[in-house]
């Protein structure tokens, strides 16, 4: 903090020497930095180590001016995972019951939850097998000529059954000569035949997982922005904005003038970069109880949005490593103050 007596001596020596002349014009310089932009790509683990060495590669010649920093798009991707199994049954319900409707996905770089968005069925035929179908067909009151004509095959439901086997015994019988003698007979035929029956059917369910996944450390995209230490001196700006201290008389009543007009004049100053380079649009005065530069209303904005801001020393000394902000319409920017010179795009 400046000592306010020291800083009022300080003014009336100047006020002193600015009335042994007509007048004096102080010029406001600023510097169009011969930028050098390096980008990165930064894990949020990596983040803390990594500033700390971009603050130490700072050297008297290559200052940073700026640090941006953004969430890179690669920390969401649409992700596809496909799973398979063999079922009995292929309805929607089952499938979602045997496989589940969502799937955690995790490989220890992306996150997320995935949902069924395609099930794919594939009917497995798993052949067939043989079977022998028997029929039994009881008889009765059949004579010899019955018995000698059976039919070899016959044909039920569509299906031909061929004879195996005649069971048959006397059903009725007369006694000639002392012997019984069979007049009919009874008994049974057995048919066969031998069925081809598929067997059933199962089914190959491919199922797609999608969805977007996230980082799980996530990445950043780090734009930093160093100036060389060459500077150039800014065109001098227009009569109305250089700043001219008039001759003033010394008396009392001039000394408090002098001292009221230094210590409310502006001490920061906001150019807008334009086609030739940078022109003053705004002045600010900076201090602990105004942070904040609105250059909403100003005019002859940057097309490209690239502003410079220069602080004067003895505010530089007095804000540094404080934070201050740029105000644009619904755009703002925060910059820590580490030098009295910065540009930065809003």
């Amino acid at each position: 903090m400046i000592n306010k007596n020291k800083f009022i001596k300080g003014i009336i020596v100047i006020s002193c020497i600015i009335s042994m002349t007509m007048c004096s014009n102080i010029k406001v310089l600023a510097t169009e930095d011969n930028r050098d932009m390096q980008t990165y790509q930064i894990t949020k683990t990596e983040e803390n180590n990594f500033l700390e060495k971009i603050y130490q590669s700072e050297t008297e010649e290559l200052k940073i001016t700026n640090i941006d920093k953004e969430l890179a798009e690669d920390n969401y991707i649409n992700k596809e995972i496909f799973k398979t199994k063999t079922l009995n049954k292929k309805d929607k319900e089952y499938i979602y019951q045997e496989f589940g409707k969502i799937q955690n996905f995790n490989d220890n770089i992306y996150k997320g939850i995935l949902q069924i968005t395609d099930i794919k069925v594939e009917t497995i035929n798993n052949g067939y097998y043989e079977k022998i179908d028997e029929k039994i067909l009881n008889f009765n009151n059949y004579t010899d000529n019955d018995l000698n004509n059976i039919e070899k095959e016959i044909t039920i439901d569509n299906n031909k059954y061929y004879l195996i086997k005649v069971n048959w015994e006397a059903d009725t019988v007369e006694n000639i000569d002392g012997e019984n003698v069979p007049i009919t007979y009874k008994g049974s035929k057995i048919y066969q035949t031998v069925n081809k029956i598929a067997n059933p059917s199962t089914y190959k369910i491919t199922v797609k997982y999608s969805g977007q996944v996230e980082r799980i450390d996530p990445i950043y995209n780090y734009t930093i922005t160093y100036e060389n230490k060459i500077k150039q001196i800014i065109e001098e700006e227009e009569k109305e904005n250089n700043i001219v201290v008039p001759v003033i008389i010394i008396s009392s009543i001039g000394l408090v003038a002098v001292v009221i007009f230094l210590l409310n004049r502006k001490n920061t100053y906001i150019y807008s970069k334009m086609d030739k380079g940078f022109k003053l649009i705004k002045k600010e005065n900076l201090g602990n109880r105004n942070l904040m530069i609105d250059i909403t209303n100003c005019k002859n904005k940057s097309k490209s949005d690239i502003y410079a801001i220069k602080i004067n020393s003895i505010t530089f000394e007095k804000l540094k490593g404080r934070t201050i902000s740029i105000i644009l319409g619904n755009k703002k920017k925060d910059i820590i103050i580490w030098n009295d010179y910065y540009e930065i795009k809003l």
